[in-house]
């Protein structure tokens, strides 16, 4: 469990209940703090603010009541030990332990009671940032807040591989090197946790989401590579692309279907595979390394960039680099 609480990320450690509600105010949210049979709290927060969004570790140490009287953003705990009960002033409640999660919406004020062996993966995405996504993936304005679901279950697929990320995220917090170093990388991560969201967890909008979209034509498609060839650097998601050619994102993806093209996404990973291959093939061993390169062209998983690499071009990255040799990508 050690590895998942953003050990090497800025840590706040205090037993001071004022000085811990202050750094929580700073990072999270302004609350009050209200432990249970003591006058002091052993706090911890490791917590890594992105330009999208905050992530980090929290716990109190002890039994402690949470008053958010202001929520102003989207916040999702994830239990990695002990429990949490969530009450909002409409009569909600959750109980939250390993393998569930709370997902609270701006305007929604609430009471958290956290045991004192409850330490959580604590996500925090603004207002504007979560409709800002979902604007580019519907293609069209967000009137009205977006309302989630309060419970997120870990236990499908999808919610699970969604988890996934966030765990990568808190083992390469801060890591000298690491993955977030690279600004592809690292603008990629933030936009499928929040993207992934928004598919995943059930809210206002998921009908829209999810709802037929008319057909696109074959020349969307060829207008979304030729954007990903012009420019594969970019940290593109499937809502840019439709954005840029003036659809939804559901309607890019049929047009790729009926152009008999993977998904979006899938296009671009094959084609950064060859951005990546080239780059191996063209340099020394003794210059770069294949996580410096992979982690450039946006690559954030190793194990799986591998394996994928090794399926696309029947060799490993290291025997690329080893032993150079140079593969055009194929015209689309």
């Amino acid at each position: 469990m050690s590895e998942l609480t953003f050990g090497l990320a800025p840590e706040v450690r205090t037993t001071d209940v004022d000085e811990a509600a202050d750094a929580l105010g700073r990072v999270y949210v302004a609350a009050a703090l209200n432990p249970i049979g003591t006058k002091s709290v052993n706090m911890q927060m490791n917590a890594l603010q992105l330009p999208l969004l905050t992530a980090g570790y929290l716990g109190f140490g002890v039994d402690v009541a949470i008053r958010a009287d202001d929520v102003t953003a989207y916040y999702i705990d994830a239990p990695l030990s002990g429990r949490a009960v969530s009450r909002w002033r409409d009569g909600g409640l959750i109980e939250t332990t390993i393998g569930s999660v709370a997902v609270f919406t701006p305007g929604t004020p609430c009471v958290l009671d956290w045991s004192g062996d409850c330490g959580q993966i604590c996500l925090k995405v603004s207002e504007l940032q979560m409709r800002r996504q979902l604007e580019a993936m519907l293609n069209r304005p967000v009137r009205k807040r977006i309302t989630f679901a309060r419970q997120f279950n870990l236990s499908t697929p999808a919610a699970n591989d969604w988890y996934h990320l966030v765990r990568l995220l808190a083992r390469n917090a801060g890591q000298a090197g690491g993955l977030l170093n690279h600004r592809l990388a690292v603008g990629n991560l933030q936009l499928l946790l929040i993207q992934g969201l928004l598919q995943i967890q059930p809210h206002n909008y998921t009908e829209a989401l999810t709802e037929g979209a008319r057909a696109a034509s074959t020349a969307v498609a060829k207008a979304a590579i030729d954007l990903m060839h012009e420019h594969p650097e970019k940290p593109w998601s499937t809502a840019d692309l439709a954005r840029a050619t003036g659809v939804s994102a559901r309607a890019l993806q049929r047009a790729f279907e009926r152009s008999d093209q993977p998904s979006p996404m899938m296009y671009l990973r094959r084609l950064r595979l060859h951005r990546v291959h080239t780059e191996l093939a063209a340099s020394s061993p003794r210059s770069v390394t294949v996580t410096m390169i992979a982690g450039r062209w946006g690559f954030v998983h190793l194990g799986r960039f591998a394996s994928q690499y090794c399926q696309l071009f029947g060799e490993t990255p290291s025997e690329t680099l080893r032993a150079p040799s140079h593969a055009a990508f194929p015209t689309a």
